[in-house]
């Protein structure tokens, strides 16, 4: 089977997964490959090496390729890929025929490819609007449904290119116009779009609906309540992991409600309007992850609805003990790796919530219900066990106030709920006792119970939400009960990670069953394909994955021994592991793992995936206990009281789901202890059983979603995490199924032309003829041609019996693995023969007409040359004027591109212009109307300025008329007593001791005023300073004033300068007015003295007078006091003198 021709190949590459190379021999066991090297992952294609920095040399084991032949590459003559929006039309489907073919439309950015029913969406981690328009959407469902003849027999989808919308067209079709229920099933890892891809498909399905004429792209008021649920499910049930910040944690099946019509109506269908309308929807929830509510990697984070209720402004409204608290105030949460999902905040993402909430119902009291629980599993994580007076096998709670803020939360008393916490009641058949438990079981019980509360809330939160959505509640008053279903489950992917624990376990059988159902949809297609193709269906030969289910349900599968495991007191995850090795031993989907006792492996369709089972038992025992159930039906709160066993995600029956699960009627169970309950897997496969009956009763489509690199790069493609999703998605599992008979197909007209030089005609002659339709005879023709060339190949089975290499369909002719590789390799060996004969007759026709020629050949040999000269020539006079022409318009055009340029530009100046002179008259008629403003402000201060210094001046002339009328008034009185004549006071001896004193008082009293009179002095100098200030802030507001009015056209720079102006006036003015003020007080108390002294000093004569005999010493007396006067007035007249403008 050597070979000696070039051909193009893929080989197996440790970083890179496959490669593309280029085969140049094989001795059998080995074969010769050119490997081309690229800049990096991204630059590798199927080129032919064009874009390669070097070549290496190599040879590659045979063995380890399938069958010993390398993969050939889907390529032209010339290596260029040649790509497929259907991989079912690709000549080699092989793994990395589909990974190539994805990187090549990947990196083109057709985000979509097809493979058989098979819609592969790759994240593309950016928008396309153009293939998501309004128009694209209805030529979608104009050509899948209301054009569609299913009696044409053309596929439709040949018409268009692979999209969701296909998918959503051809359900839509299938309910409408099949009367039958529709399902499609999304899957993918965490990042790869499944939800958004979701969502996309509602909207095309409600597009749908509207009917053939939608122009619309208003969305359905049904689908919008259901589209706007869903960031209610992602808030309780996604959070961030270290694949996607928007992880989807559970699994969901959304069933979308349509009413079927009449059943006129369903039975003569019109494709001219629309008579299947959406109704309603409802969904289902699978297995929430609820580990994740007590732990999470710190990469992670818990649930997104517990960081927005600690991030939400109004979270004291819920609960008020929640005021100051942070994400470490909660052990649950802890420090969060970041506060922003999507671009949003966490307070933000939670009024959106708050509000999302409202459109559902749920609010005010059932808001506070649902809030108040979810703070209720918070506070749990806080709370923490120490041993009993030092009893290590009991305990108690340590953190009293966190505990009493729980009971006071939960409405509990305290006593009831710590007795529940740390001792546990055990039931007998005969009777009732009480186990205490140590701290660390006692704080796994509370995370039991919390994590218990929350998955609880969320069935409510899904139940609460149907209640809005369900066609059973809101379409026609309730009415109807009976409607059409197109199913939309989203779900997780199969999981393998570097530790695989029973959730993983969980999740892969959930994988299995929907990869069970996915092979037999597959299987069924491939029938139609080689019924249609008139090829036997013995071919058919394929391997599903029976022997995986079986292991895992089986009557001594894990399940069994496990739950056998969970019933026995003291059950150990390494006795599960033991017994489950052992009953299992001959199944080839198990192995055990030698290096972990604990751990197992199992043969999933995707690959071998090893489990750890440490913590199965425990994970797989979730039951709440007796004690925390009666405790949680204590609670004031309507989810705990009322709603901890309910596990249904409706309120009201459904139906459809709940016809076949109707309790038989028979002889009483026998009673249970509360040693044996349900386990989660149990209750889990239930689930899944129920999810299986209602898609088979569905027609099932498939979209599978791929994340193509880790960092989310557009256009990116990583290889390695590619081809394992591929696998895990059960791409390659369906390529295989597809192909397991005949894995390379070609079509015969194509057969005939690329191999024909490899029949032998003689030997194998065809029996077609020329009265057969063509393609009959061309059947038959490639039948003769492909037993020719494939003859080296044919060998026979154990029973002697020819084995089947090649068949020929009506067609297409089928290939079994390594035939088509032989025929492509030694296709050019049959060339040689056929290329020596057609050598030979064209070199003797060369020779002949060398030979044989004669004058008339001669001449129109002649001829001919003229005819071509001229040609040349007025070819070449054309080229000449087409250049002068091609120069002339380049110089027009250049002439009028200038123009152009120059009106633009002179059109861009006169409006820059236009525009910067309006902007300056703009600022100029500002700058005016301020100086205008300023002026009549600086006005109005003179104006306050001279009416307050005229008052002072008016109060200063007032003060000195004043002091001379009381100087007049005291010359007045004082003259008469002085004319008075002197009385006797000779004889009044006793009296002049008080006259002594009295001088000596009036001593005192001079003094006093001179001390006075000091002080007034000074106080005139800061009068006379305070004058000459006030001057020279006169002159300066006057220079002011006249710098203003000079630079008045210059307002831009002097604004600040006459602002300053302004303040220092009125700084100056209020100076003034306080030394006005201070010396106005002076002269009323100047005054005040001059008058009480005058006054005493009249009452001192006059008692002086009357009692003294002695009139020498009234004599003296009273010109002591006249000399007194006398200096007083001396001093006031300098004080005037020295302040004559006062």
């Amino acid at each position: 089977m050597g070979g000696t021709s070039e051909s193009y190949v893929f080989i197996r590459d440790p970083e890179y997964a496959w490669i593309p190379a280029i085969k140049t021999g094989d001795d059998g066991k080995k074969a010769q490959v050119k490997v081309p090297k690229y800049r990096d992952e991204q630059a590798i294609a199927c080129d032919g090496g064009k874009a390669a920095k070097e070549w290496d040399e190599t040879e590659v084991p045979l063995k380890d390729y399938n069958k010993g032949v390398l993969p050939l590459q889907n390529v032209d003559g010339g290596g260029n890929l040649k790509s497929f929006p259907d991989m079912c039309h690709l000549t080699f489907l092989h793994e990395a025929g589909i990974l190539y073919n994805m990187k090549h439309r990947h990196g083109n950015n057709f985000p979509y490819t097809r493979t058989g029913d098979i819609v592969i969406a790759v994240n593309p981690f950016q928008w396309f609007t153009e293939i998501y328009t309004e128009k694209v959407r209805n030529r979608y469902s104009r050509i899948l449904v209301w054009e569609y003849d299913p009696d044409g027999g053309n596929d439709p989808r040949d018409d268009v290119d692979p999209h969701v919308y296909e998918t959503s067209s051809l359900c839509y079709t299938g309910l409408a116009f099949g009367g039958k229920d529709q399902s499609i099933l999304v899957s993918g890892e965490s990042g790869a779009g499944k939800t958004e891809t979701v969502k996309i498909a509602m909207n095309h399905i409600a597009s749908c609906q509207q009917g053939p004429n939608a122009g619309s792209m208003e969305t359905s008021p049904i689908l919008e309540r259901v589209v706007r649920s869903n960031p209610l499910l992602e808030a309780f049930g996604n959070a961030k992991t270290v694949r996607n910040d928007n992880s989807s944690r559970f699994g969901k099946y959304i069933q979308l409600q349509f009413d079927m019509g009449t059943k006129a109506e369903q039975e003569f269908r019109s494709r001219d309007k629309a008579t299947c309308t959406l109704a309603g929807s409802k969904c289902e929830a699978y297995l929430l992850e609820k580990n994740r509510v007590s732990d999470h990697e710190p990469a992670e984070r818990t649930y997104h609805i517990f960081y927005q209720i600690i991030a939400a402004k109004d979270k004291t409204s819920y609960w008020s003990k929640l005021a100051g608290t942070t994400n470490e105030s909660f052990k649950f949460v802890g420090t969060a790796c970041t506060t922003t999902i999507e671009g949003m905040s966490d307070a933000d993402h939670f009024a959106n919530t708050v509000s999302t909430l409202g459109e559902v119902g749920v609010v005010d009291e059932p808001l506070m219900t649902l809030m108040q629980a979810i703070i209720m599993v918070l506070q749990m994580g806080n709370i923490t066990f120490i041993p009993k007076g030092g009893d290590e096998d009991k305990s108690e709670v340590e953190n009293k106030k966190e505990f009493a803020d729980l009971c006071e939360l939960m409405c509990i008393d305290q006593n009831i709920l710590e007795v529940c916490f740390t001792e546990r009641t055990m039931k007998t058949r005969n009777e009732t006792y009480k186990v205490p438990l140590n701290p660390k079981v006692a704080r796994n019980s509370t995370e039991s119970f919390a994590k218990e509360i929350y998955s609880r809330a969320f069935l409510w939160l899904v139940r609460a939400i149907n209640d809005a959505t369900a066609a059973e509640l809101n379409y026609k008053s309730g009415t109807m009960k009976d409607f059409g279903i197109i199913g939309l489950l989203d779900i997780f992917g199969f999981e393998s990670f570097v530790r695989n624990r029973f959730e993983q376990l969980c999740i892969n059988y959930c994988n299995e069953k929907l990869q069970a159902k996915f092979t037999e949809d597959i299987f069924r297609s491939v029938q139609l394909e080689y019924e249609k193709e008139g090829i036997p269906l013995d071919e058919i030969k394929y391997d599903d994955n029976t022997d995986v289910l079986d292991l895992i349900e089986g009557k001594t599968g894990l399940l069994a021994m496990l739950n056998e495991e969970c019933v026995r007191p003291k059950g150990e995850d390494q006795a599960f592991v033991t017994k489950a090795l052992a009953a299992n031993k001959k199944s080839p989907a198990l192995f055990a793992n030698k290096t972990n006792r604990r751990g197992f492996g199992i043969h999933h369709y995707a690959g071998k995936v090893l489990y750890d089972a440490d913590g199965f038992v425990e994970a797989n025992q979730e039951s709440l206990p007796i004690d925390l159930s009666e405790a949680a039906s204590l609670s004031s709160n309507e989810i705990l009281a009322k709603h901890m066993t309910n596990d249904s995600c409706t309120n009201f029956d459904n139906k459809k789901a709940g016809a076949a699960s109707e309790p038989k009627r028979g002889a009483p169970r026998r009673a249970k202890s509360n040693l044996v309950s349900p386990t989660v897997w149990a209750k889990y496969k239930g689930q899944l059983a129920s999810l299986m009956n209602m898609l088979k009763t569905t027609n099932s489509r498939y979209i599978r979603c791929i994340k193509p690199n880790k960092p989310k790069k557009p256009v990116l493609m990583q290889h390695v995490t590619t081809i394992e999703q591929l696998r895990c998605a059960g791409v390659v599992a369906a390529v295989t199924l597809s192909r397991s008979a005949f894995p390379n197909q070609m079509a015969n007209s194509v057969v005939r032309f690329k191999f024909w030089q490899m029949w032998d005609k003689e030997k194998y002659p065809s029996i077609g003829t020329k009265d057969m339709d063509p393609p009959v005879k061309l059947k038959h023709d490639c039948e003769a041609l492909l037993k020719c060339a494939l003859a080296p190949l044919a060998e026979n089975d154990k029973n002697g019996k020819p084995i089947t290499i090649s068949v020929c369909g009506k067609t297409k002719s089928y290939f079994k693995f390594g035939a088509l590789e032989y025929l492509e390799s030694h296709r050019a060996a049959g060339l040689d023969i056929h290329a020596i004969q057609m050598q030979r007759v064209a070199r003797t026709f060369l020779a002949r007409k060398k030979l044989v020629g004669s004058a008339k050949a001669r001449k129109e040999g002649v001829f001919i040359i003229q005819r071509f000269a001229r040609r040349c020539k007025a070819k070449k006079d054309a080229m000449v004027e087409v250049e002068k022409m091609k120069i002339l318009q380049a110089k027009q055009i250049e002439k009028r591109k200038k123009e152009a340029e120059e009106r633009a530009f002179e059109d861009q100046l006169k409006a820059e212009i236009e525009d910067r002179e309006y902007s300056a008259k703009k600022e100029y008629s500002k700058y005016d109307n301020r100086i205008d403003e300023v002026g009549g402000q600086i006005k109005e201060a003179e104006s306050r300025f001279k009416e307050r210094k005229d008052e002072a001046t008016e109060r200063v002339e007032s003060a000195k008329n004043e002091a001379q009328e009381l100087r007049d008034k005291l010359e007045n009185e004082i003259k008469p007593a002085a004319r008075e004549p002197a009385k006797q006071a000779a004889a009044q001896k006793t009296k002049l001791e008080e006259s002594g004193k009295l001088i000596a008082f009036l001593q005192k009293e001079n003094k006093k005023l001179k001390a006075a009179n000091d002080k007034a002095k000074k106080e005139m100098k800061k009068v006379k300073g305070t004058n000459e200030k006030l001057v020279a802030a006169n002159e300066s507001a006057g220079q002011s004033f006249e710098m203003l009015n000079d630079q008045s056209k210059k307002m831009s720079s002097n604004t600040s300068n006459v602002n300053g102006n302004i303040e220092k006036f009125k700084k100056d003015n209020a100076s003034l007015r306080e030394d006005l003020k201070k010396k106005q007080e002076f002269y009323n108390a100047e005054a005040q003295i001059r008058l009480q002294y005058q006054k005493t000093l009249a009452q001192i004569l006059d008692v002086f007078q009357d009692n003294c005999k002695d009139a020498d010493l009234v004599e003296d007396v009273v010109c002591v006091a006249l000399e007194c006067e006398s200096e007083a007035k001396a001093l006031l007249a300098a004080a005037e003198a020295a302040a004559p403008g006062m």
